[in-house]
């Protein structure tokens, strides 16, 4: 028997829902913020991640944001059209394309940041918080996420972690 599976899992459903709300209700925002911006939410988190680390390739964007490479492939079209995001060749593989923002591109990201409802939210209610607590969240979240992606993979290769 695996170790983790010996665990009481009676509350799975009061954590599941205690996320899942917080989430659903930071997506409210986040697509709300989006909008304002005339972007998708994905198109927001590309041209943002494209902003913070410029030279990226497009399977890179797609690994930290995991999203598929046609999606990441059909936001960026929509984001090289509104001229925040442009594609060039790698200088150290021609057959790789890396991405940079423009100079509308850094500053879009920008000024998305510093009004992003969702971040803002957020921010008010962590400042009601100790840094103890938030440090826990933190701690906890990123445990949960782990076991999260080592249960996908788990079940990807057809491997039940807890058997009946």
């Amino acid at each position: 028997m695996h170790e983790h599976c010996s665990h009481d899992h009676s509350r799975s459903g009061e954590v599941f829902s205690a996320i899942f709300t917080a989430a659903r209700q930071l997506k409210r925002l986040a697509h709300r913020s989006a909008a304002d911006h005339e972007l998708t939410v994905h198109q927001l988190e590309i041209l943002s991640l494209v902003s913070a680390s410029p030279g990226l390739s497009q399977k890179e964007v797609a690994e930290r944001l995991r999203l598929s490479k046609s999606r990441v492939s059909l936001h960026l079209d929509q984001l090289t059209e509104k001229g925040l995001v442009l594609r060039e060749s790698s200088p150290v593989d021609r057959r790789e394309t890396v991405l940079q923002p423009t100079p509308r591109g850094s500053e879009s990201a920008a000024s998305i940041r510093d009004r992003d409802l969702s971040r803002q939210a957020l921010s008010d209610v962590l400042s009601r918080m100790d840094d103890g607590d938030i440090d826990t969240l933190i701690r906890l979240l990123g445990q949960i996420r782990e076991g999260l992606a080592v249960e996908e993979h788990a079940r990807q290769q057809g491997d039940a972690s807890c058997p009946e």
